[in-house]
């Protein structure tokens, strides 16, 4: 047992090395990263937030360009919409706008454009930032001059979805900060770095193009956006309405404004895990969300590196722990709750702490832990049936009868089991084992039928009967609801007599089959069951719920039923299940004997002492010295005086279902008195037999009254 525990132990180290080698492999080559990005934009999408309403988008969208001709617009354009924003007292403003080319058609619109970026004093330009290795693109000397400078490159993963952007981005010697952040620093408002800009409106700051004093270098890397909503969510304006005077003041008075197309084909468009049906989400929208997170203090963390690794490698750690002390079926179900439970923690992080944790690594070990343990699990339980199999052959083997071995033929049952030198082998097909340990079982019950005289193989022959009759009754009530089901319908070429006949044979045999099963089960529990958990039975209930349920047999026979009882409680320590089916043996056998037409009567008396059940039909019974050898189990009755009947017999399928027609017409069981036989010594009742004065032949059975 030790040396079986010892090499359990060595083969769950053994695949949890393997495991954990496999999610190192996983992790750290992002094996599994698409499977990260879908959960990542699930979270995402479930943390939404409400907009900023400081922020307000002026749009250059299809109504602007409908209104002011088509792009590019000259640049005065822009100057009038700069002056309008400083008149109304609006806050910092991006121009989201590619301005590295002087205007040739207009140059006054320049300079009146770098006045108006001067005059505002908080305009943030956006920087093209070049492929690696080439100088970044940046505004006229003359917009750069009175305005700041930005970044709004942003990030696209392996699957085409952008989720993050650089907090720094380095063209050749300059760096710049994202346009976001800028923005942030003259918004006046604590932002992720735990400062204040301290710039107030109406104010100016010199342009900056070098980052290196303003953001730590852990604020220099990828940033993930934690995204506010889908494109549309924040306010947005057309520009078209603020040049034609439909935008108040004090809608723009203090807000921060970014300026930017949206118009389809006009502008970036990128795809983000919120770009919901449009597919894409406009730059500036997207600067928006970022602007927004810095705001709110809404960054999201990921867990990467060691951090991560430790995490994944402790979860599956306890999975496997989980694995190895725990029954098949609840590791089962600890491996799904354990695999849903760490995606919900992920999706848990990112809303209410803001730290994103890739989870599909860890989840896919772990989903793959349960099926590689249980194949082991499977593979050991396979050897210790073989092994324990062969071994119970064995000691049976001496003691089978010589001339069961005489007569057995090599290959034949109870024969010893085949000696492969690598029986269980690693190769070993399943089927091969199966074989083995059916031949080993095949022996063991060969040895038992070969001597069945002793009371320990007996009982085990009880056993298997009753476990045997357990098993049957399911197809078989299946196989009568068909049955049911199918006799209200015509089969397809057959008459609706012939279709009827066929199914009342099947039905038959298949309440015959059932009936059996019934009558084995009720037997071993009468066999096995202890007097002393009996409790209290109304025979007066049994009585009446036997007569109910014997109706409709008796109705199909033309049999009437009769109950005579006219007390109202008569109390006995019990069985009420054995009894009942006790007494409805006795009136199905009534039922079978009696002659057609006649009256089957149920009867209950009590005195202060005793009380008796009868069952009285109008037949001539069989002669009551008969009693003993008929409750007898497989004793039948010859007939007397009455067509051909089975006096042992009577048995049927479960009360109110089961319609006489199994009952009459062939052979019984015997096993219906049997099984009242037993039922009264169990009760020590008194069952007997006769033929009263007035005719006809009855069953009794004498019961103490508690």
């Amino acid at each position: 047992m030790r040396r079986r525990a010892r090499a359990q132990l060595r083969e769950w180290a053994l695949l949890t090395l393997l495991l954990g080698a496999l999610l190192v492999a996983v992790v750290k080559w992002d094996w599994l990263a698409r499977a990260d990005f879908w959960l990542f934009d699930t979270s995402v999408t479930l943390s939404g937030r409400a907009p900023d309403p400081a922020i307000l988008i002026l749009a250059i969208d299809e109504e602007s360009l409908a209104r002011l001709g088509r792009w590019p617009w000259s640049r005065q354009v822009l100057a009038d919409a700069l002056e309008r924003l400083t008149a109304a007292g609006a806050g910092p403003v991006l121009l989201d706008i590619i301005l590295s080319e002087a205007q040739r058609d207009d140059p006054v619109a320049d300079a009146r454009l770098a006045t108006a970026i001067a005059a505002h004093g908080r305009v943030v330009l956006s920087v093209f930032m070049p492929p690696p290795g080439d100088v970044a693109v940046l505004p006229l000397p003359a917009f750069v001059a009175g305005g700041h400078l930005g970044h709004t490159q942003a990030l696209v993963d392996q699957d085409g979805v952008t989720r993050r952007y650089l907090a720094v981005e380095t063209a050749g010697a300059a760096s710049f900060r994202h346009v976001a952040q800028v923005l942030n620093d003259f918004s006046a408002r604590v932002g992720p770095l735990g400062k204040t800009s301290g710039v107030t409106a109406g104010s100016a700051a010199p342009a900056s193009t070098s980052v290196l004093a303003s953001a730590p270098p852990q604020a220099q890397g990828p940033v993930l956006i934690p995204f506010a909503g889908p494109p549309g969510h924040f306010p947005r304006r057309s520009i078209a309405a603020l040049r034609e005077g439909r935008i108040p003041a004090q809608e723009l008075k203090g807000r921060l404004i970014l300026i930017g197309a949206t118009a389809a084909g006009l502008g970036d468009n990128l795809a983000t895990p919120l770009a919901g049906s449009s597919g894409t989400m406009p730059g500036i929208e997207l600067v928006a969300n970022v602007l927004d997170g810095l705001r709110s203090g809404a960054s999201l963390q990921p867990v990467d590196g060691w951090l991560r690794l430790a995490l994944s490698a402790a979860l599956l750690l306890a999975l496997m722990v989980a694995l190895l002390i725990t029954t098949p079926q609840a590791a089962l179900w600890i491996t799904g709750l354990g695999c849903a439970g760490v995606a919900l923690a992920a999706f848990g992080a990112v809303k209410l702490w803001g730290w994103w944790w890739p989870p599909a690594a860890p989840i896919a070990m772990m989903a793959l832990a349960y099926p590689l343990w249980s194949w082991r699990r499977l593979e050991a339980s396979l050897r210790a049936m073989t092994r324990e199999t062969r071994r119970i052959a064995a000691l049976t083997r001496p003691q089978a009868h010589p001339q069961t071995q005489a007569q057995q033929q090599p290959g034949e049952r109870g024969q010893p089991l085949r000696q492969s030198p690598r029986m269980l082998n690693f190769f070993d097909p399943v089927e091969t084992r199966i074989a083995d340990i059916t031949r080993a079982v095949d022996q063991i019950a060969s040895t038992l039928a070969a001597d069945g005289s002793t009371a320990l193989v007996r009982q085990h022959r009880e056993d298997m009967m009753r476990h045997l009759a357990h098993d049957l009754r399911s197809p078989l009530v299946s196989l009568r609801s068909l049955a049911d089901t199918l006799r209200g319908e015509t089969l397809r070429g057959d008459s609706p007599a012939e279709h009827d006949a066929m199914l009342n044979r099947i039905d038959a045999c298949a309440r015959r089959a059932l009936d059996l099963s019934e009558q084995f089960l009720l037997m071993g529990r009468a066999e096995s069951i202890d007097p002393a958990t009996f409790g209290e039975v109304d025979l007066v209930q049994i009585l009446h719920q036997s007569a109910d349920d014997l109706w409709e047999d008796a109705r199909r026979q033309g049999v009437r039923i009769e109950r005579r009882c006219a007390l109202d409680c008569v109390l006995v320590r019990g069985d009420a299940r054995l009894l009942h089916r006790a007494l409805l043996n006795l009136g199905w056998n009534a039922i079978r004997h009696g002659p057609p037409g006649g009256t089957v009567t149920l009867s209950l008396d009590a005195t202060p002492t005793r009380c008796v059940l009868a069952v009285h039909d109008p037949g001539a019974g069989f002669a009551p010295e008969a009693l003993a050898h008929l409750s007898q189990r497989y004793t039948q009755a010859a007939a007397v005086a009455t067509p051909p009947a089975d006096a042992a017999n009577g048995t049927s399928t479960k009360a109110a279902k089961r319609p006489v027609d199994s009952k009459v017409g062939g052979t019984g069981h015997g096993l219906g008195l049997a099984l009242v036989r037993m039922v009264a010594e169990k009760h020590q009742a008194t069952l007997a037999a006769h033929r009263p004065p007035e005719g006809g032949f009855s069953v009794t059975l004498w019961l103490a009254r508690q």
